[in-house]
């Protein structure tokens, strides 16, 4: 079942990670909020399909690939590289909570709790590119052939 509160706090949350990224990445002014928006999209998009059930690796591509189809209209009209809207649209997707988990685990002894948490971590990286590549090819009939 959807929260929305939280889903609300996601949004917020997501937007202004997104936004501090695209500052460091040097997006231009002219598209920060929108650049903070499609990541803010994806973001709430994963945490909805999470909430509803979908395992949180398949959440994490749908996001992915929603941040990847929709970078790919403000990255033309505006003439910029889709890296500007991809990369800091997933930024706030990247697994810190289980890579963390990795390294309490190992701290405490329990390889396995390790190396389950560094599997988690590892799929959702995986999802992350996977999604993004995808929009790339779905988008670009040449990219995938260069």
């Amino acid at each position: 079942m959807l929260d929305f509160s939280m889903l609300l706090r996601d949004a917020l949350l997501s937007f202004i990670s997104t936004l501090g990224f695209a500052f460091l990445y040097q997006v231009p002014r002219k598209v920060l909020l929108l650049c903070a928006s499609i990541g803010m999209g994806g973001y709430v998009l994963r945490s909805a399909l999470h909430m509803l059930g979908l395992d949180l690796t398949i959440a994490t591509f749908c996001g992915a690939l929603f941040v990847g189809l929709v970078g790919i209209w403000p990255a033309r009209r505006f003439e910029l590289p889709l890296v500007l809207f991809a990369i800091t649209g997933i930024i706030c997707m990247v697994p810190g909570i289980p890579t963390y988990k990795v390294l309490v685990y190992f701290r405490e002894g329990d390889i396995l709790g390790g190396l389950r948490s560094g599997i988690e971590a590892g799929f959702s990286v995986v999802a992350l590119v996977s999604g993004i590549g995808a929009a790339r090819i779905l988008t670009d009939s040449e990219w995938g052939f260069e």
